[in-house]
């Protein structure tokens, strides 16, 4: 579209050579069902909203693309958040693209960045899993001005050399750098007492991993497994 797109339902298959929705203005997915098997990216728009819906995407670029006017990959900027810089310091961006989850469940398998916000990223609710490469310049979250998750569910894995995770949190965030992991590697958190919280075995190989749910308290301790090596790991 050259202006938006609105998803209120039904069912969708989608494979293509380039994007699998774009719109010029909006992307809002309220509910539905959307299958995008193949795609350069999955969902593109100047400002991309997942209200609702069941999607699963592969990518042969970026997930989700915060990307206004013609087809193109954005404004690319700095890269706060870094893993063991925090927020701050990035070069400043021009861009005003937005991505926002307020509900749904998204699996992204990118190629890839898992979520490229050419501008801001906010999650307030849903349940998204990101799977990304460990080659390349990708990033699980790659945004220029800020991402916060303040509800929802996330499990993000993917390359560690641009890696970026939330800069503002309501929440609980767990990010590690767990070196070379194959595909198919196990990845599990447990709670001080011992009850699993979050589980998720990745299909293609990663370096870090992000979690982040209501379940998990900033400040507290909790024991993260991956394959059959555990450590245990604090909430930012």
């Amino acid at each position: 579209s050259n202006t938006s797109i609105t998803v209120n339902g039904g069912t969708f298959e989608i494979a293509s050579g380039d994007d699998a929705f774009h719109a010029d203005e909006t992307l809002t997915v309220t509910d539905g069902t959307i299958h995008i098997a193949e795609s350069y990216e999955g969902l593109e728009a100047l400002h991309v909203k997942v209200e609702g819906g069941d999607i699963t995407l592969t990518a042969s670029d970026d997930g989700l693309n915060a990307a206004g006017g013609a087809d193109s990959s954005g404004i690319t900027g700095g890269r706060d958040g870094r893993f063991g810089g925090g927020p701050g310091g990035g070069m400043s961006s021009s861009s005003d693209g937005s991505i926002t989850i307020s509900g749904g469940t998204l699996y992204i398998n990118a190629s890839g960045d898992g979520i490229d916000a050419n501008g801001t990223l906010t999650i307030t609710g849903g349940y998204t899993v990101i799977v990304g490469p460990t080659q390349g310049d990708t990033s699980t979250l790659d945004y220029d001005v800020s991402a916060e998750i303040t509800g929802g569910t996330f499990i993000g894995t993917g390359a560690s050399g641009m890696a970026q995770t939330f800069s503002e949190s309501s929440q609980g965030v767990i990010s590690v750098n767990v070196g070379n992991q194959p595909a198919g590697t196990a990845i599990t958190l447990s709670a001080a007492s011992g009850n699993t919280m979050i589980t998720q075995t990745p299909e293609l190989a990663f370096e870090i991993v992000i979690l982040s749910s209501p379940d998990i308290v900033s400040g507290e301790s909790y024991t993260i497994t991956v394959g059959s090596a555990s450590k245990e790991v604090k909430a930012d």
